[in-house]
This record gives C-alpha cells, sequence and structure tokens, in this order.
C-alpha cells in the first residue's frame, strides 16, 4: 500500500487526524512506545534493582564482595527491609480518604453523596490493596501505580460499577516522557504492557497475526521473542472543539448534546445566556501487539488517562526527570554490614580452636584423631609420652588470638549509616531509649515518621488524583436511576437512591433527586490516621476524662464505651445513653424514649406538708384568739349595761414632760378645773 503523504498542515500525530487509517495509528504507537521505553528505561533499571536489592537476600552482595569471599560465609542481614516496613505500615494507618466539596451551596448534599459512594467504590473494590502495592514500590524503588476500571456488577446486573485495580508490576506501565505533571494528567499517551505465551495469545485473538522473530524490524522486535509476545494497552488523548453554553438556572452543557431538549427547556423557562467556544480531551483504549492493532479503539468515558502514579522521591536533573526510594542510599552501608558481621561471625566461629602445638613423634598414629578435632569431639586425646621430650611430648593448646573489636566497633558504624540514609532510628522502630513518658515515647517514634513524610503526602497527591479521576467517572456512567450505597466517616452504611425523577404535584413539573450529572465538586485527599485509630486515641482520652466526678465524667464514661470495639457491649452502650438521656445530660435522638417528667423528692414533698399543717394550726390558733377576744369584750360590755355606767372613755396620757417653767401652769388635760394648778414651792 502506498504511503500517504502529509499536508503542511495536518498535524504532527495521527492521533490528532480526523479519519487516521489503523496502520498509521499503529505505526504512531510503536514509535510512541518505543520513545517511552527508551527514556524510562535506566530509571526502571535501578529501582527494579532497588527492590530487589530490598527483597532477595542474595542480591546484597555485590560481585567483587562475593569474590574475594569465595568459599567463606556471606551471611545477610537485611535492615533495609525493616526499615521499609516502617514507612509502609504507617501509611496503612494513615490513610488519606476522600472530601468532596461543593462548589455551590445547593450542591452539598450531592457533595456528600459523592464523598459517601466513592468510599463505598475503595471498600468494595479492596482499592487499600492496590495503593499498598504501588506505595511499596515507591519507597523501595521509586515509583508504582494502579489503575481506576469499571465494569458490571458481580451479581450479573446491568448497573455498572467503578473499581480500583491493583498493578503487580509497575514497570510495565510508561507515560508520555513530555509530561510534566507529577500525576500526569497532562500526558498524551501511556502504555501498559503484559506478556503472553504464543499459544494464549492465539487462543485470545485467533485472528491476529503471529510474526516470527525473523521477520521483525527494528520498530517491533522487542514485541516477539521465540516462546513470548509483549501485548499493551495504548491509552491515547484526542482534542476537540465545542460550544460551551450557559443556560438561566446556572447549569452548563455541550450545545450540540442540548439541542434535542431546547423547546422542552424553554417551556419550563429554562434559556440560553451566554455560550463560548471550549475544547476537551477525550481518551481512547486499544489493544495492540507489534504487528497490529487487535482490539479497539474504544473511547474512555472519562477525561483522564485511568493511571495513577505514585513516586518516592522525584526531581529534574539536568532536563530529566530522577526518581528514586528509600533503598537507594541505604544500599551501600547495608552492603558494609552484611560484609563485617559475616567477617565477625567467621572470626568468632575460629576463637575456641586454637591450635595445638606437639612434636611429630607424640602424634604419630593418631594423625586423623588430631586433625578432625575441629569437628569432632572424642572423649580421649591420645599421644605417645617420650621422657625425652619436653613435657613428656604432651601436646599443648597456644593461647586463644586476641578477638578483633575492630569488627564490632566497624559493623555498629555501618548499621548506623542504615539509619542515617533511611532516617529510621532505633526509637522509631520502637526500641527502648531514655524517655519514661508515653508523650516523649510518642514524640521520638514520630521522628522517623517526619523524617519520610514526603512519601505519604506523595501518596496522598496521587490519591486526590484518583478521587479526581473517579468523580469524573461518576458523572459519566451513575446516569441512570438506582439505589447506592454510601459509607460515611465513621464507617456506616447508608441506601440512597439516586437520579430519581418525581412529578412535583405544585409545579407540574419532573424533578430528579439525587441528580448525579449536576454540580461542580472541588476534590481533595485528607491524611491522617484511620478511623480505628481515632476511635482508640478517642477511647484513651475518655478514659482519662471519666475520673471527674461531675456530670462531665459520666458523659465521658458513655464516649469511652461506645468508642469501644468489642462484642456483648450494645446492651452496655443501650442502657448508659437511655441513663443520660433520662438525666438530661444528653438530647434524645430518633430511636430514643423522651425522659420522663420530673419526679418530686419524698423528702421534699414530706417537708412541704409538714410545713403547711405548721402554718394550719398557726391559722387555726389566731382565729381561735379572735374568738376569745371578741368574746371577752362583748361581757364586759354587758356588765357595764347592767351597771348602768357610761362606757369607759379613753384615758389620756399626761405628756412626759412639763411645760417651758418647769412646771404646769394651767393644769393638765383632764384635770378638775376648780382646783388650782399646782404652784412652785
Amino acid at each position: 500500500m502506498a504511503e500517504k503523504t502529509q499536508k503542511p498542515d495536518d498535524p504532527k500525530f495521527a492521533t490528532e487526524r480526523s479519519g487516521v487509517s489503523d496502520d498509521d495509528l499503529h505505526k504512531e504507537m510503536l514509535e510512541r512506545h518505543r520513545d517511552a521505553r527508551d527514556y524510562w528505561r535506566s530509571q526502571y533499571q535501578q529501582a527494579e534493582s532497588d527492590m530487589e536489592f530490598a527483597f532477595v537476600p542474595e542480591k546484597q552482595w555485590d560481585s567483587w564482595m562475593v569474590e574475594t569471599r569465595k568459599g567463606r560465609p556471606t551471611y545477610t542481614v537485611n535492615k533495609l527491609r525493616q526499615a521499609m516496613k516502617q514507612i509502609t505500615n504507617d501509611q496503612r494507618q494513615n490513610r488519606p480518604q476522600p472530601k468532596v466539596r461543593a462548589v455551590e451551596d445547593s450542591d452539598t448534599d450531592l457533595a456528600e453523596v459523592r464523598q459517601g459512594l466513592m468510599r463505598n467504590i475503595d471498600q468494595a473494590s479492596e482499592a487499600d490493596r492496590a495503593r499498598d502495592t504501588a506505595f511499596q514500590f515507591a519507597v523501595g524503588g521509586g515509583f508504582g501505580v494502579w489503575r481506576v476500571n469499571y465494569g458490571y456488577e458481580d451479581d450479573g446486573g446491568f448497573d455498572v460499577v467503578i473499581k480500583k485495580e491493583e498493578i503487580a508490576n509497575p514497570y510495565s506501565v510508561v507515560f508520555d516522557p513530555a509530561a510534566k505533571s507529577k500525576d500526569r494528567r497532562d500526558a498524551t499517551y501511556a502504555f501498559v504492557d503484559s506478556k503472553w505465551s504464543r499459544s494464549a495469545f492465539k487462543a485470545k485473538w485467533p485472528k491476529a497475526k503471529l510474526v516470527s522473530v525473523s521477520d521483525c524490524d527494528d520498530l517491533n522486535r522487542d514485541w516477539f521473542d521465540e516462546k513470548e509476545i509483549t501485548v499493551a494497552e495504548y491509552w491515547y488523548k484526542t482534542t476537540e472543539t465545542y460550544t460551551l453554553v450557559l443556560m438561566s438556572d446556572g447549569s452548563t452543557y455541550d450545545e450540540a448534546e442540548l439541542a434535542p431538549v431546547i423547546d422542552e427547556l424553554a417551556g419550563q423557562g429554562i434559556t440560553i445566556q451566554r455560550s463560548r467556544e471550549a475544547t476537551r480531551d477525550k481518551v481512547w483504549q486499544c489493544i495492540v501487539s507489534g504487528a497490529e492493532i487487535v482490539e479497539g479503539p474504544n473511547e474512555w468515558p472519562g477525561r483522564f488517562i485511568p493511571l495513577v502514579p505514585v513516586w518516592g522521591e522525584i526531581l529534574t536533573l539536568k532536563g530529566k526527570e530522577t526518581f528514586f526510594g528509600a533503598v537507594r542510599f541505604g544500599r551501600d552501608p547495608q552492603m558494609m554490614y552484611n560484609y563485617e558481621r559475616s567477617t565477625f561471625i567467621e572470626v568468632l566461629a575460629d576463637q575456641p580452636y586454637s591450635p595445638f602445638m606437639a612434636p611429630a613423634e607424640s602424634v604419630e598414629g593418631y594423625e586423623s584423631q588430631w586433625r578432625n578435632l575441629k569437628t569432632q569431639r572424642p572423649p580421649v586425646l591420645f599421644y605417645k609420652s617420650d621422657p625425652n621430650l619436653p613435657n613428656g611430648g604432651k601436646p599443648s593448646r597456644e593461647p586463644t588470638a586476641q578477638f578483633p573489636v575492630a569488627l564490632a566497633q566497624a559493623a555498629q558504624i555501618s548499621s548506623e549509616d542504615i539509619k542515617s540514609a533511611t532516617g529510621i532510628h532505633d526509637a522509631s522502630l520502637g526500641a527502648k531509649s531514655n524517655e519514661t513518658s508515653g508523650r516523649a515515647i510518642i514524640a521520638r517514634q514520630r521522628e522517623g515518621d517526619v523524617a519520610n513524610f514526603d512519601y505519604i503526602d506523595n501518596l496522598s497527591f496521587a490519591i486526590k488524583y484518583d478521587f479526581e479521576v473517579t468523580n469524573d467517572l461518576i458523572t459519566a456512567l451513575y446516569d441512570t436511576e438506582r439505589q447506592i450505597r454510601i459509607i460515611g466517616d465513621d464507617g456506616a452504611e447508608k441506601v440512597v437512591r439516586v437520579n430519581q425523577v418525581i412529578l412535583d404535584e405544585q409545579t407540574g413539573q419532573e424533578v430528579t433527586l439525587n441528580d448525579m450529572s449536576r454540580g461542580r465538586f472541588d476534590i481533595a485527599a485528607t491524611v491522617g490516621p484511620s478511623y480505628t485509630t481515632q476511635r482508640m486515641e478517642a477511647a484513651e482520652a475518655m478514659m482519662q476524662l471519666a475520673n471527674d466526678p461531675s456530670p462531665i465524667g459520666m458523659v465521658a464514661k458513655y464516649g469511652f464505651i461506645k468508642s469501644l470495639d468489642a462484642p456483648g457491649l450494645d446492651d452496655v452502650r443501650k442502657a448508659a445513653r437511655k441513663i443520660l438521656v433520662d438525666g438530661g445530660l444528653l438530647e434524645p435522638e430518633e430511636g430514643d424514649q423522651p425522659p420522663p417528667p420530673p419526679q418530686p423528692n419524698p423528702k421534699d414533698m414530706a417537708d412541704a406538708k409538714k410545713s403547711d399543717a405548721q402554718s394550719q394550726l398557726y391559722g387555726a390558733q389566731a382565729e381561735g384568739q379572735q374568738l376569745e377576744n371578741m368574746q371577752l369584750l362583748q361581757q364586759v360590755q354587758a356588765g357595764q349595761m347592767l351597771m348602768q355606767m357610761p362606757p369607759p372613755q379613753p384615758v389620756q396620757q399626761l405628756p412626759d414632760q412639763p411645760p417651758q417653767g418647769g412646771f404646769f401652769m394651767g393644769g393638765y388635760p383632764g384635770a378638775d378645773p376648780t382646783v388650782p394648778a399646782g404652784m412652785p414651792g
């Protein structure tokens, strides 16, 4: 077939041209695959060597050391593996969690649904396992990767679910060398390679071409060998231009997609307010061999290539990216430590067997017994006594050689070098140190975490990109009415219905509840202790507060019971909550019985009755006294009437002091006027 001539104004890449043939697409794929492999080859070789060094014992001895110790012990005391586990296991206790924030207030409930759905997707697809594998490679070799995929549910239904999948060999993945973003969101292509036996390849794709090694050219020579064939997933992006329109209700659409329902929206009062030209990426995937495209291209529903890289440490040097993990700079001290420990053990093993000195005549006939003394323990050692020889010819052992202390010191120095290279010291591994308080011990252990926090921080950035890819797929795939399970921060599960269309009886219009195609959201990944770890920390804090004798202590005891995760505590939790609700210390929630009305204190009731009785007694006594006084007055008045005596006049009280002059001049009130007033003297 004649080769096509490219016009001067045609795009450079076949993937950017419309109507491109499969042959042109495949040829460009081969060139891209070669360029990407060449760019990353040396980096991948070093990273893979680092992982082998950390986990394969014989890889911790280089060829020179093995040659110099030929026939002598070569032991491996792997300290790097435990340092790696300290970093990876710390990550397992501080798993990043998705945080979905609505850009607009009206989408807050939808953000909560999406966040809970992401947690459910992670749990159902065992996303933690995929991330743990990638993170282990990132810590050891500097690079790991996992993928986001989708498929039908396992129960045979028609609902599509999103999945997170492990990539066991990260070095099977290569990204566009021109991409600069750490999450590779700007990559225009990527590959995931796999090896297939020729028989398995033929069974999977019966119509595919099988190329012999002798028929390969320079471009596809690495794809075929005598027994295996390389098959790759080829991911690439294309760019298209479209018209973006803003509606009066604030929603945005592609004008072409909106055209079939524009009249119906106008009838509801929703009209186009503004429009502009925009561009967007489309993602494609096809399965390729070195000879042809065997499947696809198929359009991916999202706008991201769903491969999520995570890096250990990565930086750009001389225009090229370089990455490495915690093993890279710990290799040399680890090899020295192995060498010194092996020499130490070898010398130590020779210490008890200092040689015997004896005349040849005294051991004649017993040479084999004395020669095998190092490996055998005979109960009796024979020799020939000769009085003409010193000490009768008896063999004597030479003094034990002085143990080389420098070997032990050298091994200790190499051990410290490993700690310095990895940032993991004894206290971080739980070894005893000078600290005695719990806070001080935890603080020392956290020093190692801080020294290697960049690994967990890089993982959180990768998971953020993972959540963005997932959020994008949710909009595209969860487009029908269905029930989904969402999971809260505390692990509580809830089933909600999404994309449910109901009729609003007041307006007569259809309304979609939990419309997963609506809304704009910001995605974040929060790093912190897992919920289980937080719960145990809360239990410890609640136990401290429970010693408070005030009502706060009662509430803290209930919090402590809630934080425990042990069987048989449900009845205790319910009883404790009922006591606090009835006591008014907790607000009743749904399902709680309202607290009973307050009951009066029996002592207070008795005191009130006693006080009331005393009041009644005092009232009766006062009333009786008043009756007695009235009766006495009536008797006095009756006696005066019988004696015809005028009623008694009130007696005027004499003044306490005489008038000015010292005596009364005109008598005193009530005195007889005929009696002269008193005179002085």
